[in-house]
């Protein structure tokens, strides 16, 4: 009988991870340049003492779908967008971490800041400013700033060799931790476009529905194994 709550409640701790993770999805479903996570399963066998082995459910991980989000055209001069496998490096207070949130601005001095008002950085991880007297400002597919007096700073684009090794930071940030970046050669960066959330509202919503039966169907086992434990407990005077 014990196995059967145990079996009952792992599954229960499993959906209840998959429903959180899918609920997060959806809350950034507007998200610039957000990327889904989905958890991951594994089954872990127990084989107690003279028993058959009992499955449980173990959530072991998750994956990112590293799916580029569809581009939008904007107009805006600093609205970048990644095409291909890349990352914007930004200075922090923990450091530099990455995005491919590409909504820039200009604050008051000329430095290019993220909507969180961190630098963005260049190829040799120096603050990228320009003088705000020019009005024109272009990017190159490459990541070359090009004002009224010509070419200044270039945007960093980094990739890695295992991008799921990234954390989440919170703000469309990651944290590489101690893997180390490398030049991203076959990105390109759009100019006044951004990238929206790859997430599919309607696929999560659907996975949502089915996380919450599989959710009822687990606890109408875990009721109907307490009600034969209640049956048997009450029965077993008679019994003796």
């Amino acid at each position: 009988m014990k196995n059967a709550v145990f079996i009952g409640l792992s599954q229960q701790v499993a959906l209840k991870r998959r429903l959180d993770m899918t609920a997060n999805n959806l809350a950034n479903v507007n998200t610039t340049a957000f990327k889904a996570e989905h958890p991951l399963f594994e089954e872990f066998l127990i084989r107690p003492m003279n028993h058959k082995a009992v499955s449980f459910v173990q959530d072991y991980g998750s994956y990112r779908d590293l799916r580029e989000g569809e581009f939008t055209h904007t107009g805006r001069p600093l609205d970048l967008a990644i095409s291909g496998e890349g990352y914007f490096s930004i200075e922090t207070d923990q450091g530099v971490r990455y995005t491919r949130n590409g909504s820039f601005r200009l604050d008051p001095d000329g430095y290019i800041i993220s909507s969180a008002n961190q630098p963005l950085l260049d190829e040799n991880n120096r603050k990228i400013m320009v003088d705000v007297q020019f009005q024109e400002l272009n990017i190159a597919p490459d990541g070359t700033i090009t004002t009224g007096p010509g070419q200044t700073q270039k945007i960093t684009l980094v990739s890695f060799d295992n991008p799921q090794v990234l954390k989440q930071v919170g703000n469309g940030l990651y944290d590489a931790g101690a893997f180390r970046p490398q030049a991203a050669a076959e990105a390109r960066i759009l100019e006044r476009t951004l990238e929206k959330s790859n997430v599919n509202s309607i696929l999560e919503m659907t996975s949502m529905i089915d996380v919450m039966r599989a959710y009822q169907t687990a606890q109408q086992l875990l009721n109907s194994e307490h009600e034969l434990q209640i049956k048997t407990i009450e029965e077993m005077p008679t019994l003796q």
